[in-house]
This record gives C-alpha cells, sequence and structure tokens, in this order.
C-alpha cells in the first residue's frame, strides 16, 4: 500500500496539470473566435456579384424529350419530381457552393450583410445537389444509364459531396470497364472539403479493386 500511494499521487498531479492545460487551451480558442467574429462583424459589405454562381444546364433530361422510361418514371413517383421540380425552380436562384467556410469566414471575406444571402444561396446548392444524386440513383435503379450519367456526371462537375453521387457513377463507369475515369472521380472527391470525403474516397478504392 506504501508503494502505491507515492504512484496515485503522482498520477492525480499529472491529472490536474492535464486538466488545467486543457482549459488554458479551451479558454484560448474561445478568445480567438469571440475575436474574430469580433472582427467579421465590422467587415463592411463586399461586391459578391462576381462570385462563381453555379449555372443549371439546359441538357439535363427533361420531362416529354422522348424518353418513356424518364417520362415515366417521373409521373409514377412522387419523389423523383419533386427533385425534378425543385432542380426547375433552382434555375432562376442564385447558387453557391460554400462548403466547408465556416460564417465567421464568410463575413471576414464578404462582410456581414452578406451573410443571409450567401447562406440562402449555399442552401440552393444543398438543395440541388440533393436532388441531382435522387435523381441519378433513381434513373441508375431502372437501367436509364444515358440519363442517370448525364444528372450523375453534372452533379461532380459542381463538386457535389453526395457520396451516392460519386459511388453510382462509379458504378456505371465499372460497367463499362472504364477505371481510368473512376481514379478521375477519386482525384475530385480528394479535392472536396466535406467530411464526406474519406468515406467516398475509401469506396470507390472498393470499386477500382473489383
Amino acid at each position: 500500500m506504501h508503494f502505491i500511494l507515492p504512484y496515485f499521487i503522482i498520477i492525480l498531479i499529472v491529472l490536474q496539470f492535464a486538466i488545467k492545460k486543457s482549459t488554458r487551451n479551451h479558454k484560448t480558442r474561445n478568445e480567438e473566435f469571440l475575436d474574430r467574429e469580433t472582427k467579421a462583424n465590422q467587415v463592411r459589405r463586399k461586391d459578391i456579384s462576381r462570385l462563381n454562381y453555379i449555372s443549371i444546364p439546359d441538357n439535363l433530361p427533361l420531362i416529354n424529350s422522348g424518353n418513356d422510361t424518364f417520362d415515366r418514371l417521373m409521373a409514377e413517383d412522387s419523389r423523383m419530381k419533386r427533385s425534378y421540380d425543385t432542380i426547375q425552380s433552382l434555375r432562376d436562384k442564385k447558387i453557391l457552393n460554400l462548403t466547408g467556410i465556416s460564417n465567421t469566414e464568410l463575413k471576414l471575406s464578404y462582410g456581414a450583410a452578406n451573410l443571409k444571402d450567401l447562406t440562402e444561396y449555399d442552401d440552393n446548392f444543398t438543395s440541388l445537389v440533393k436532388a441531382i444524386a435522387f435523381i441519378g440513383h433513381n434513373l441508375l435503379d431502372y437501367k436509364d444509364i444515358e440519363d442517370a450519367a448525364a444528372y450523375l456526371e453534372y452533379g461532380i462537375s459542381i463538386k457535389s459531396d453526395i457520396s451516392s453521387n460519386y459511388i453510382d457513377l462509379a458504378i456505371i463507369y465499372a460497367s463499362y470497364g472504364r477505371k481510368e475515369l473512376i481514379s478521375a472521380l477519386k482525384e475530385q472527391a480528394s479535392q472536396l472539403k466535406s467530411l464526406s470525403r474519406d468515406s467516398i474516397i475509401s469506396q470507390l478504392d472498393d470499386i477500382l479493386k473489383k
């Protein structure tokens, strides 16, 4: 018992030191965050008219464009039609991919007065990529490969971070024996600023190994 007591005291001292250090680090991080927020809230509105806005192309498959499978799915599946309508409704709206950029960073870069608009444009992006991935996935399920690829490749071009967008497109490429295109998908996924990046890359690696 006498031999254990000194070690116990040492452990307590080490724990107290670690707790104090952690508390100091946490306090420092909070102070730094509050300082950045204060500075961000003082930044004046800047011109955001020339940012990299996303447009929806006219060559995406449309209803009544001559594809019976596509038209039937849109008529019979209300979720598909809602996703399709979402995409059409976004054509006249501003869309920005601001994934991985915090509100504080947005305010520092463009001014606090622009935050509401920028958040709306980023929300539009989220709605768009979800709709694109959903339509692409369901078209693939129904073997409408050409239309599925059109939607999914558009999703990749605007840097979607939806996992199924990458995996479904990789499945299409694998069916054609085009592993080099899957490798290109992996390279694009590696540039994402999203928590889903590592998972996407891992799944693409599994498809490449088959």
